[in-house]
C-alpha cells in the first residue's frame, strides 16, 4: 500500500501540465476511490498543477461527486486536500461562488475550513510577503 501512495505522490509532481489530463484520467479511472485524495494532494501542493486541479474539479464536479460521495468522508477528504493550499482571495471567492448554490451536506465544514485557511494565508502573504522576500534576498535565497 505504501508503494502505491508513494507512486501516486511522485507522479503528481508534474512539471508539465500537458501530462495532467493523463494523470487525472489515471486517478479517476484506475485508482481505488479511497486513494484518489493522495493524487489530488500531490497536485494541490504543486504550484504548477494546483490551479488546473481546481479547474478540473469545477468542470467535472458532478462526476467527481457521483464517484466519491458513496462515502462522504472520501469526498470531504478529496475536497479538503485539493483546495486548501490556495493563498489568494480571488480563488477563495471562486470556490465560495462555485459551492454557494449547492447542497454541501457532508463536506460543508470542510468548505468552511478551506475558506478560513485560504483567507489566513492570503492575509499572511499580503502582510509579510515583502519582508520575507527581503530576508530571502539578504540571505542569498532569492
Amino acid at each position: 500500500m505504501d508503494g502505491k501512495e508513494i507512486s501516486l505522490r511522485a507522479m503528481g509532481r508534474l512539471q508539465d501540465n500537458e501530462l495532467l489530463p493523463d494523470y487525472l484520467d489515471l486517478l479517476f479511472n484506475r485508482v481505488a476511490v479511497q486513494d484518489i485524495h493522495t493524487g489530488a494532494m500531490a497536485l494541490s501542493v504543486n504550484p504548477k498543477t494546483r490551479p488546473e486541479l481546481w479547474k478540473y474539479i469545477q468542470k467535472n464536479f458532478e462526476q467527481i461527486y457521483q464517484k466519491l460521495s458513496g462515502n462522504m468522508v472520501v469526498l470531504d477528504r478529496f475536497l479538503r486536500l485539493s483546495l486548501n493550499k490556495f493563498s489568494d482571495r480571488q480563488t477563495e471567492q471562486e470556490i465560495a461562488n462555485f459551492f454557494g448554490g449547492r447542497d454541501n451536506r457532508g463536506y460543508d465544514r470542510t468548505l468552511n475550513v478551506v475558506h478560513d485557511t485560504i483567507l489566513g494565508r492570503a492575509a499572511y502573504k499580503e502582510r509579510d510577503a515583502a519582508v520575507i522576500l527581503e530576508w530571502l534576498k539578504a540571505h542569498g535565497y532569492a
